[in-house]
């Protein structure tokens, strides 16, 4: 089981995790983790970007902010463990509007390199960077 269906599953038993795209709705939001590598303090994650991201999605209203958190290592031989990453939990209420939405925040707000969109849409299970090599 990959970290998605983890977290979605832990955060959310109920949740059917065979959202369509057509029936994301405000009663029916798709979640969305934003991973950003490396260890953030909590309060410095929020304002830099939780905050602006609720802002932005509220403006259309698109989503919310729902929560977020650090992902701690295994602890190593001597007891001792690392933050590998945080996120953000966002539930989005339109995906065609949202995603765009999201990527395009993320990126104004200088989220670091390798943050990633992790979602579970029309069948399939997600994992995107914010920011993209364009050809």
């Amino acid at each position: 089981m990959g970290f998605l269906k983890e977290t979605n599953g832990s955060l959310r038993p109920d949740l059917n995790l065979k959202t369509r795209a057509r029936r994301v709705s405000r009663d029916n939001p798709l979640f969305v983790y934003v991973r950003i590598p490396g260890d953030l303090d909590p309060q410095d994650r929020w304002e830099r970007f939780a905050d602006p991201l609720q802002q932005a999605l509220e403006k259309d209203d698109l989503g919310a902010v729902t929560g977020g958190g650090s992902q701690f290592s295994e602890p190593d031989e001597d007891g001792n463990d690392f933050v590998e990453f945080c996120g953000i939990d966002v539930d989005l209420y339109d995906a065609v509007k949202g995603l765009p939405l999201l990527r395009r925040e993320l990126v104004r707000l200088r989220v670091p390199q390798d943050t990633m969109l992790l979602y579970e849409l029309d069948g399939h299970e997600w994992e995107e960077p914010v920011y993209r090599m364009e050809s």
